[in-house]
């Protein structure tokens, strides 16, 4: 593993039952993530996908790539544009630094086509 190398790329539709599932799991249950009535009242095309599901995809794509011997130790990301129910993202990445003590950060973004939605820089650690 070196700067530069790729993560296989992950993409996942959202749809309303998704939002109304992930709703359930976090306790997060304000109406523009899963009221497509409400969203659009407010001018928008449909619910809007809950921005703590970005950091769930990119935490998803780390791990899936490195495998259980590794844990996302920190990650910071800040959300570019808004995505909404039927939407489909796609959650890229490539490897940033790593370091010789089992320490890798790696640099991810999530699109919508060529929109960005989201970039993180998620911090990950190789178990003893």
């Amino acid at each position: 593993m070196k700067p530069g190398d790729i993560l296989p790329p992950e993409e996942k539709t959202f749809s309303a039952t998704d939002l109304v599932m992930y709703a359930g799991a976090t306790w997060d249950w304000h109406r523009l993530h899963h009221d497509k009535d409400f969203a659009q009242g407010m001018g928008l095309p449909a619910a809007v996908i809950d921005g703590q599901i970005y950091g769930a995809l990119f935490a998803k794509q780390a791990t899936t790539w490195l495998g259980p011997r590794w844990f996302v130790q920190k990650q910071t990301f800040r959300m570019r544009a808004m995505a909404f129910a039927g939407d489909t993202l796609r959650t890229v990445g490539e490897v940033g630094t790593v370091g010789g003590d089992g320490f890798v950060e790696l640099d991810q973004k999530i699109m919508k086509g060529e929109v960005i939605i989201a970039e993180a820089t998620t911090e990950v650690r190789r178990l003893p």
